[in-house]
């Protein structure tokens, strides 16, 4: 499927974060902009993907971690005290 450029949630270090109207947020290099569209083909059965840690950074009051979900860099925001899982559902 295709969705849609919603948000740039702009450049944290060295990756670029994007919000697309299936509701993700997708990282890109910092270098690069976000993508007007992108294809998404994951959903599956419940439409929920399996994302296994790939890195994580402080963000102010609040912690961004970095999963690698079937190739694509998904983000998701939590508590600073909180450790990252070491996946997630998304």
């Amino acid at each position: 499927m295709t969705y849609y450029l919603q948000k740039d949630l702009g450049v944290q270090g060295n990756q670029h974060f994007c919000k697309y109207s299936n509701g993700k947020v997708y990282s890109f290099n910092a270098t690069e902009l976000c993508q007007m569209s992108v294809e998404d083909d994951s959903i599956t059965g419940s439409g929920r993907t399996t994302g296994l840690k790939s890195g994580e950074y402080q963000d102010g009051m609040t912690k961004i971690c970095v999963y690698d979900v079937l190739g694509v860099k998904q983000a998701l925001r939590i508590g600073s005290v909180e450790l990252c899982p070491l996946s997630y559902q998304f």
